[in-house]
């Protein structure tokens, strides 16, 4: 090959690569500009809406007549914004405007479409207006991921036993999304979805085991305890660090021994949740079982172990300040806690 033929492929090379970031660039600035054009009609369609809710102008219709200007899809964007934020009456009031427009009917008759972007679209839209639909159920079990995941959000909307029974279900779903989707939609729901879940546990695998119980750390509901003291002899490392959570979070009377005993694990990833968890319950007593933790051979651990004893207080803060002077991870990682500490100080009196 010649001088010649090797400067011709640089040079297309170059061009190519040139003509990529143009492309890119030009594609990018269409998002932008259309971005930047719906967003004024986004912001008046929400002020709208907040509005009906406040009760400003859902009696004398004029909500209604401003959100007929707008888009379908603007409307449930909105609606998907303000969603986790309403309840109740107001709830009841954005289900009105949504049945006058229109929407609600659509979305009803959307569900039962072969399609499974159509199908998608209208469960979020009675996501987004907290409405009931038998339909619902059966996407639960939809063959589309994507479907089923957003059955789970709207099981949040409705909150009925029916919904908490099948989001139980999906946490052995297949898909990570799907699971990832139960257990939120689980943990917003809350105390309803206790008895269920306890129920559950008894008949559960250890994978399944294990994730009731993630979302059992985010309740702190005593009545978990129980598991999470008989997972502490699982084999998974992972199961054993969701039990170490799910102490904590309960406040049971063993839970700040057993998370002492558990930073002497094997797993580091048990080490860690053992440690995080005896910072949100506060146990004083752990804090000499702590100070060892500032030279372990984990950043991530040593990093938790100082910001547990900060936030210990008095008997945290005094085992850091021993162990600032010198050299080696544990004076570092005292000196860089301390050091947070004062910063927060600083924030405050500001």
């Amino acid at each position: 090959m010649s001088a010649i033929d090797l400067v011709v492929i640089m040079l297309v090379a170059i061009g190519s690569a040139i003509a990529v970031v143009l492309i890119t660039v030009w594609i990018s600035s269409l998002v932008q500009a259309h971005r930047i054009r719906i967003e004024p009609a986004l912001e008046e369609a929400r002020h709208v809406i907040i509005a009906a809710l406040s009760d400003e102008s859902s009696q004398s219709g004029d909500a209604l007549a401003t959100l007929s200007r707008f888009s379908e899809h603007y409307i449930v964007s909105v609606m998907l914004d303000l969603a986790p934020s309403v309840s109740g009456s107001s709830r009841s009031v954005i289900a009105a405007l949504g049945e006058q427009i229109g929407i609600i009917d659509r979305a009803r008759v959307g569900v039962h479409s072969r399609r499974w972007s159509t199908r998608l679209y209208s469960a979020r839209v009675l996501t987004a207006f907290g409405i009931e639909s038998p339909a619902m159920y059966d996407h639960l079990c939809d063959r589309l991921p994507e479907v089923r995941a957003q059955a789970a959000t709207w099981c949040v909307a409705v909150q009925s036993p029916k919904g908490i029974e099948n989001l139980i279900r999906l946490l052995g779903d297949t898909d990570g999304q799907c699971r990832f989707a139960a257990q939120d939609a689980l943990i917003r729901i809350g105390l309803p979805a206790t008895e269920a879940l306890i129920a559950a546990l008894k008949g559960a695998d250890a994978e399944v085991t294990g994730r009731i119980l993630k979302v059992a750390s985010a309740m702190g509901d005593d009545r978990y305890s129980g598991w999470a003291l008989a997972l502490l002899e699982d084999p998974f490392n992972v199961n054993r660090a969701i039990a170490a959570s799910v102490l904590a979070s309960a406040g049971h009377r063993s839970a700040g021994p057993t998370l002492v005993a558990l930073l002497d694990d094997s797993s580091d990833e048990v080490v860690l949740a053992a440690a995080a968890g005896l910072g949100k319950l506060g146990f004083l007593p752990g804090a000499p079982a702590l100070e060892p933790l500032l030279s372990h051979r984990s950043w991530e651990i040593r990093k938790q172990a100082g910001m547990t004893l900060l936030a210990l207080g008095a008997p945290g803060t005094i085992l850091l300040r021993v162990c600032e002077p010198g050299d080696g991870p544990a004076a570092e990682m005292a000196l860089h806690s301390l050091q947070l500490q004062s910063l927060s100080i600083q924030e405050e009196v500001a």
